[in-house]
């Protein structure tokens, strides 16, 4: 008893966090340059990281139940969110999207495809109940969460997705959703993909935005950092102190 506890818990960390709490794992994914920045200024951002990297995130799709992106991730890339570029693939996660105001356009590629992969929209209830029925008439699940500060309510969003049987979700959206997730305390697990580069300028768009922790003590903490190279990148990857 107590062997190799602590490695143990880390190769199983999705079913005990599951089984313990009814909630999803969720690891928050990040690909920046070495200064911070998801994107240049005009908001080009392919291809920050590497494809060692870029290969690595479609394994981590590939291990996890679902992929979450926020709106403004879908209207600036029209992401698929499938696993590509893989020798054996078991997968496609389940696609979920945060948007409070179901601003999604109706002909993009998440709601077009549902052949990949169900597709769940996460709305509050100041979205257009119009646009909910158009979304639901293309075969989309649409969850109604409750308003926290005009945002959906992530707790809450967990909850419900853990009753769909969605026991883990790879995070990969921008730096609003990303400070939304930390704060609201659904992020369990993060990794960053640095890449060695340097973008720079004031407005160019970085990891974690949002309104920010006013005083360093409200941090968030990562502890059992580790390190390890993803071909010319680095992969720092660690939990979030609880």
């Amino acid at each position: 008893t107590g062997l190799l506890e602590k490695e143990v818990q880390k190769l199983n960390e999705v079913f005990f966090k599951f089984i313990r709490t009814r909630r999803p794992f969720v690891v928050m994914k990040i690909a920046m340059s070495m200064d911070g920045k998801i994107a240049t200024t005009s908001g080009d951002s392919k291809w920050i990281s590497g494809k060692t990297s870029r290969k690595r995130v479609h394994e981590l799709r590939n291990q996890y139940s679902a992929v979450m992106v926020g709106i403004n991730t879908v209207l600036k890339d029209d992401p698929m969110l499938n696993v590509r570029d893989l020798e054996t693939k078991t997968k496609n996660p389940v696609r979920i999207v945060v948007d409070s105001l179901a601003r999604i356009p109706l002909q993009c590629k998440l709601l077009n495809t549902p052949e990949i992969a169900e597709t769940i929209i996460a709305v509050t209830d100041q979205a257009s109940e119009s646009k909910i029925n158009a979304l639901q008439e293309k075969g989309v699940s649409v969850l109604v969460c409750p308003a926290l500060k005009d945002r959906v309510d992530l707790k809450f969003l967990m909850k419900e997705l853990a009753a769909r049987d969605i026991d883990s979700i790879l995070l990969e959206s921008g730096g609003t959703l990303n400070f939304e997730a930390l704060r609201q305390g659904i992020v369990d697990k993060v990794i960053a993909f640095v890449a060695p580069k340097i973008i720079g300028g004031a407005e160019a768009h970085t990891s974690v935005e949002g309104m920010g922790f006013a005083s360093l003590s409200d941090a968030v903490q990562i502890e059992n950092l580790k390190a390890a190279p993803s071909g010319e990148d680095i992969m720092l990857s660690g939990y979030v102190k609880n």
